[in-house]
């Protein structure tokens, strides 16, 4: 935990003094694209370990649709009884 604050505090001093520095945003550019496609590679080399990813991936897909679902209904709902709120006042 200590080595991320440290590394954290390193970052922020050379973001203060360094943050003029064309040379350093380019740089800060090509590390911050090579650092994510680096986590993006060993994110699906952990998910691809997985044996039983075929049954989880359905699974997900099943609660996927089921909270998108229920979102939609009630999204539908909640508008349509805001709006006869907001025309029963606007008569008024």
């Amino acid at each position: 935990m200590v080595n991320y604050l440290i590394f954290l505090a390193v970052g922020v001093f050379f973001g203060i003094f360094f943050s003029s520095a064309n040379g350093i945003i380019k740089v800060k550019n090509i590390f911050m694209s090579l650092s994510v496609l680096c986590l993006l590679f060993f994110m699906g080399v952990g998910i691809g370990k997985d044996p039983n990813l075929k049954l989880k991936i359905a699974n997900f897909g099943l609660s996927a649709f089921v909270i998108a679902s229920f979102s939609i209904l009630f999204s539908v709902i909640v508008v349509f009884i805001m709006v006869r709120i907001f025309r029963r006042f606007s008569k008024q």
